[in-house]
């Protein structure tokens, strides 16, 4: 796992969540990302919104909560998506992110990820 790119991206997310606690609060979500490298399963991340404080962190040997939405992505993808290169709705209709559970959670973090970006740009 040393080749990922998205292990920077989620300790960033994770550094920079208290910033965005009412926005990430306002969603109370359990979102789990699993990610993948050349179609297998690599890693796995979760974002909680549902705790007080939200938090980011690396999942291993098993999930112990029962997440409102899991994402399964390309390491590759999900930093182009985060990144904003490229537009998550169209990523999502082509089938290049797989979405089970509350999958319009995932239009509400698009929004904080749209704001977050902006604030990034100032």
């Amino acid at each position: 796992t040393a080749d990922l790119l998205t292990p920077v991206l989620f300790e960033t997310m994770k550094a920079e969540l208290p910033e965005y606690q009412n926005e990430i609060r306002n969603i109370k979500a359990i979102v789990v990302y699993e990610i993948l490298k050349n179609g297998q399963q690599v890693a796995t991340w979760s974002t909680d919104g549902a705790s007080v404080p939200a938090n980011c962190h690396f999942l291993e040997n098993f999930i112990r909560f029962q997440p409102t939405v899991t994402v399964t992505v390309e390491d590759e993808i999900f930093v182009c998506l985060a990144s904003g290169e490229l537009d998550p709705i169209r990523t999502f209709m082509s089938g290049k992110i797989k979405a089970r559970g509350n999958i319009m959670i995932m239009q509400k973090l698009q929004m904080v990820h749209r704001n977050a970006l902006q604030r990034a740009k100032m």
